[in-house]
């Protein structure tokens, strides 16, 4: 599989000159939306048949013929741990550390909560989890002890910042008795299950003599028993880094991870079926993971085009090459929305934007789907598809009530009748976005749809880390900001920067009484849903901000290796290679 060195430099060279011709190239790394546009096609660009899709078994032979292989990553994401305790919450450690550790429960993509190292049970007011100890391994072969998940749990909680302590677990109390942990809230708190059961938190499991040798020190025991702010000796060898998950560390630097299969692992066969995600059975079908940290875009796709990799991400100046030679392109789906956001702060009350009517009238000018077609560079098949709300579809609580409702509709004349309403004196509204990238092509699409109802635009283009730190500060002047926002799988109200309104300083008396019913109720519960369904009203009346939709995060594999999974968050024990790739 190697190739030669002089061909990654020579691929680096021209992606380079391709990009001082044209478009900034496209960069995306395994499960994430590209923050760059891809470059447009001439003839078309990428067909439907070449976006590979998982491939299931059909056979009980076909299925062990896909065991074997060792499967190397391009990896654009860093690492600074080995303590799953501690990572801070960076993609690059909650990634592979997945793969070793398990929960004692998770809550999946279809927003069930199914049991890992213990079987989970909730009362019905969701004020008390009881978790029950299965019979479990870890990879050394030492059976899994209710101290072992105690001692976890604690050690855990204890490293949790102060501000995730206080919105976590301050008011949790947690007992033990015989093989169950329970723990009780005197009120619903949301955050708790949210923390407990995350697919990439810190609350999993290791043996407690590995919490024993890496204590959490200092800190407050607040009334509940729990410590309060404490820290920890970073756990610092391979050899402590025990879990029951699918897979083990073998080999740890910050360059390189090498994950070998846990022969002692024990796929959840039994009430996991319907689960879809990470929470769905484990197959554990390679031998090895190497996860290789390539920060550097243009190396990572070179390396790609090299055959070095086995899955990676590649440069959209390179996309027909890497299709030319038999490179697939694999939808990794995307929870990522792109859209406009309103500055509503108070102290931008003379903008046009704070009338209310200025806001329907950009809403109803928009055709979203060009606007998706721009951001994607013209690739139809990369427009995921149009949704305009913060929740997955396949979430109890989705609804069409902003869909339905004067959105996507391009209706020139009725912007104008709003702008009429308005008063609209022509004062400019000032557009705040990329110099470059996703932002900008969704901006340069926005703009003459908005000069087409009548409206002027002051374009506000910066780099990209000042776009960043201005859409965070009301008083930079911008009246719009494009930003993206990453859609909830599970419960709404828990998507902060979304649905309880820090986008855009959105204030608002419907609002706030959505989110306090939704916080007031279990997660999927009839309250719960209607008071999501009155949120998703207040957004039609009030016009915050409009989403344009989903655009395709991509990830790239070699001949003969198949992307295998659901949802946003990136695993590969499900990954699987045939004998050719294996070579």
């Amino acid at each position: 599989m190697k190739r030669t060195i002089a061909l990654i430099l020579a691929l680096v060279m021209t992606m380079a000159l391709v990009a001082c011709g044209g478009d900034k190239p496209t960069t995306s790394t395994p499960g994430t939306t590209p923050s760059e546009p891809s470059k447009p096609a001439s003839s078309g660009g990428v067909t439907l048949e070449q976006i590979e899709t998982p491939k299931d078994a059909e056979t009980e032979d076909e299925e062990k013929a896909r065991y074997g292989g060792n499967l190397i990553i391009g990896s654009s994401n860093a690492t600074n741990t080995m303590d799953v305790h501690q990572t801070n919450g960076a993609l690059g450690n909650t990634r592979y550390l997945s793969h070793i550790y398990e929960n004692t429960c998770l809550r999946d993509v279809n927003g069930k909560i199914y049991g890992q190292v213990c079987d989970y049970e909730e009362s019905a007011d969701g004020l008390t989890i009881k978790l029950t100890l299965r019979e479990r391994y870890f990879s050394n072969g030492k059976k899994i002890t209710i101290e072992d998940v105690e001692a976890s749990l604690r050690r855990a909680i204890g490293l949790a910042t102060s501000a995730n302590y206080d919105k976590n677990w301050k008011d949790a109390t947690m007992t033990v008795e015989g093989n169950t942990i329970t723990f009780k809230n005197s009120t619903l708190n949301l955050n708790f299950l949210n923390a407990l059961c995350g697919s990439q938190g810190d609350y999993k499991i290791m043996p407690k003599e590995i919490c024993d040798k890496y204590p959490v020190t200092g800190g407050e025991v607040q009334p509940n028993g729990l410590i309060r702010g404490g820290t920890a000796e970073m756990i610092g060898v391979e050899a402590d880094v025990i879990g029951s998950g699918p897979y083990k560390l073998t080999k740890y630097t910050t360059e390189e991870i090498v994950l070998t299969r846990n022969e002692n692992y024990q796929p959840h066969t039994v009430g996991n079926e319907d689960a879809l995600g990470v929470a769905a059975p484990v197959k554990a079908y390679v031998d090895t993971i190497t996860l290789s940290y390539n920060p550097d875009a243009s190396s990572r796709t070179a390396a790609m085009i090299a055959g070095e990799y086995h899955v990676s991400d590649i440069q959209a100046a390179m996309w027909e090459t890497a299709l030319a030679q038999g490179i697939k392109l694999n939808d990794a789906g995307t929870a990522w929305t792109h859209g406009i956001f309103f500055n509503l702060d108070e102290s931008n009350s003379d903008s046009p934007v704070y009338n209310v009517n200025v806001r329907k009238a950009i809403r109803a000018a928009i055709d979203c789907k060009a606007v998706l077609m721009a951001v994607t560079g013209g690739r139809q098949e990369r427009v995921l598809f149009l949704e305009p709300t913060p929740i997955v579809s396949t979430s109890v609580y989705h609804n069409t009530i902003i869909a339905d409702n004067e959105w996507n509709i391009a209706n020139v004349e009725l912007a104008k009748e709003y702008l009429k309403k308005a008063n609209y004196d022509g004062t400019p509204i000032k557009y705040l976005t990329n110099a470059t990238g996703n932002f900008y092509n969704a901006t340069m699409a926005v703009i003459p749809m908005l000069e087409a109802a009548g409206m002027k635009v002051e374009l506000m283009a910066v780099d990209g880390g000042s776009h960043g730190a201005l859409r965070k500060d009301p008083a930079t002047g911008h009246d719009i900001g494009v930003w993206e926002t990453q859609k909830n799988e599970i419960n709404p109200v828990l998507q902060s920067t979304m649905v309880t309104g820090s986008q855009g300083w959105w204030k608002s008396d419907a609002k706030d009484a959505a989110i306090a019913a939704m916080k007031a109720a279990p997660t999927g519960s009839p309250e719960s849903i209607k008071a999501y369904e009155d949120w998703c009203q207040a957004v039609v009346d009030e016009v915050p901000f409009v989403l344009f939709g989903h655009p395709m995060g991509t990830i790239w594999a070699q001949p003969g290796v198949y992307i295998n999974h659901v949802g946003q968050t990136t695993y590969y024990w499900n990954y699987y290679m045939d004998a050719e790739a294996r070579k």
